[in-house]
């Protein structure tokens, strides 16, 4: 393992039927015959076949459809629902690592959502075993520390179990396998999992600073009276 990947481990380590009105006479004499009345003398509207409305109802995402975890203002992971193509569990967990890797959506920036992964990052599914999928991490410089290296392994954790059938994540950095931090900071080799990192999902609560007074003022000095 280089230098360099000593350091990223770190820090990562019906539709409504229409219906017509039918109207009869009113006061027609018992015994004659019903008349129906001529179209002319119907009011305005009452003869136009009508369609109930559509009840509206707000976008809710699909079941079971893959999300990205990306930073938000309150430096804490929010999901984001992302369509994946339909086919192997592989190719649909390379999919959504493509769209984490790519970062958040100008509508999500807009929104002020980010990510601590580093630019041009490479994301790439080694294999699926029994639940836990290995992923290599690779092609960028740029090494996130402390906390934010903690963010972005947490994304990718997150992301990747947000697709049915995947369970745990394991990370290699350029083909090697390596520990990766807990929330805590503390290195783990075992298998990563969402519940691991449910701490980032919370807001980050914020230290109010405390405001020093201002010093008063000296009291003007009263000149002693005459004797």
């Amino acid at each position: 393992m280089t230098a360099r990947h000593r350091r990223w481990v770190g820090a990562v380590a019906l539709p409504a039927a229409s219906s017509l009105v039918l109207l009869t006479g009113c006061g027609v004499p018992t015994g004659d015959p019903a008349e129906p009345i001529p179209a002319s003398d119907v009011p305005f509207g009452l003869a136009t076949p009508t369609t109930e409305p559509a009840p509206s109802t707000s976008p809710t995402p699909a079941p079971g459809v893959p999300e990205v975890y990306l930073l938000a203002a309150g430096d804490h992971l929010v999901p984001r629902g992302r369509e994946v193509l339909a086919g192997a569990l592989p190719d649909r967990l390379e999919s959504v690592l493509d769209e984490l890797a790519a970062g958040p959506t100008s509508t999500e920036r807009d929104a002020q959502l980010s990510t601590a992964l580093p630019p041009e990052v490479e994301l790439d599914v080694v294999e699926v075993s029994g639940g836990t999928a290995t992923i290599d991490l690779s092609g960028s410089e740029q090494v996130p520390s402390g906390t934010a290296g903690r963010r972005a392994v947490a994304q990718v954790v997150l992301t990747a179990t947000s697709v049915a059938g995947i369970s745990s994540v394991v990370l290699t950095v350029d083909g090697e396998r390596v520990e990766a931090p807990l929330p805590s900071g503390e290195l783990t080799a075992d298998p990563l999992t969402a519940v691991d990192y449910t701490e980032f999902l919370t807001p980050v609560e914020q230290t109010p600073v405390a405001e020093i007074p201002a010093p008063a003022s000296p009291a003007p000095s009263v000149p002693a009276p005459p004797s």
